[in-house]
C-alpha cells in the first residue's frame, strides 16, 4: 500500500473509532436572538398591551411619542402646587341625598366595577378573620385628580394599578368640610385616562359602607 493510501486509511479508522465510542463533540448552538428591551416605554413610563392596540402609560411630566411606542419629556407639563379636593365634599354629599345609588357586594370569583362617576355606592364586603374585606374593579375615564369619599378615615383603602400590580401612592388626604354625616374622609389620586385600577378595601369592622368616587374637574 503506498503512503498516501496508508495515511487515509488510518484517518478513517480514527473516524469510525470515535463514532462508535460516542464521544461526538456537542452541536454548536446558535447565539440567542436580541430580544431587544421588554418594556419600550421603560425608563419613564410602561406599556398597556390592549386588544385596541399597546400604548405608553407615561409617568408624570412625560408623554407618549406620537410615532411608535416610547415616553419623551413633556413641554407643556407644570409641575402641580399641590392636590386640590375641589369643594371638599359638597358634591359628593348632594349624590348621598339624591342619587344616583347602587350596591355593591364583594364576591370571591369576580371583582365589581365601581367606576360610575357621581355615584352613591352602598359597599357590601366579605367576612374575612373575624373583619370584612373588599375587591373591586376601578377604570379611569378620565385623567386627573380623582377623590375616594368614604365615611371615616379609620376604613383602609389601596388602589392598585392593575396591569403591573402597584399600588398608587395618595396625593392627598384629610376630612371633608361639614356637608354630611356620611361622607367624612377623602383620599386624593392622580389617575389616568383608559387605565384599569384595583380598588381594595378592609380589613375593617364594618360589614358595609357608603362610598363615593369623583374625578374633579
Amino acid at each position: 500500500m503506498s503512503p498516501s493510501l496508508r495515511v487515509l486509511a488510518v484517518a478513517a479508522c480514527a473516524l469510525a473509532l470515535s463514532a462508535c465510542s460516542g464521544d461526538e463533540p456537542a452541536p454548536i448552538e446558535p447565539p440567542p436572538e436580541d430580544a431587544g428591551p421588554s418594556d419600550p416605554c421603560e425608563p419613564n413610563g410602561h406599556i398597556h398591551r390592549e386588544p385596541t392596540g399597546d400604548w405608553c402609560h407615561c409617568n408624570k411630566g412625560y408623554r407618549a411619542t406620537l410615532e411608535g411606542l416610547a415616553c419623551e419629556t413633556d413641554p407643556d407639563y407644570v409641575p402641580s402646587a399641590g392636590f386640590s379636593f375641589g369643594d371638599n365634599g359638597e358634591h359628593a354629599c348632594w349624590h348621598v341625598t339624591n342619587g344616583p345609588f347602587v350596591t355593591v357586594s364583594a364576591s370571591t370569583t369576580r371583582q365589581p366595577r365601581v367606576d360610575d362617576f357621581h355615584t352613591y355606592y352602598t359597599v357590601k364586603l366579605l367576612p374575612e378573620g373575624g373583619q370584612y374585606v373588599g375587591t373591586f374593579s376601578y377604570k379611569a375615564f378620565a385623567t386627573g385628580n380623582f377623590v375616594v369619599y368614604l365615611g371615616n378615615p379609620d376604613i383602609p383603602i389601596t388602589l392598585v394599578e392593575t396591569a403591573i400590580n402597584t399600588p398608587v401612592t395618595p396625593a392627598g388626604t384629610r376630612a371633608t368640610d361639614d356637608h354630611c354625616s356620611a361622607l367624612k374622609h377623602m383620599v386624593g389620586y392622580e389617575l389616568t385616562d383608559r387605565v384599569q385600577y384595583t380598588l381594595e378595601i378592609g380589613p375593617t369592622s364594618l360589614p358595609e359602607l357608603g362610598m363615593v368616587i369623583e374625578h374633579l374637574p
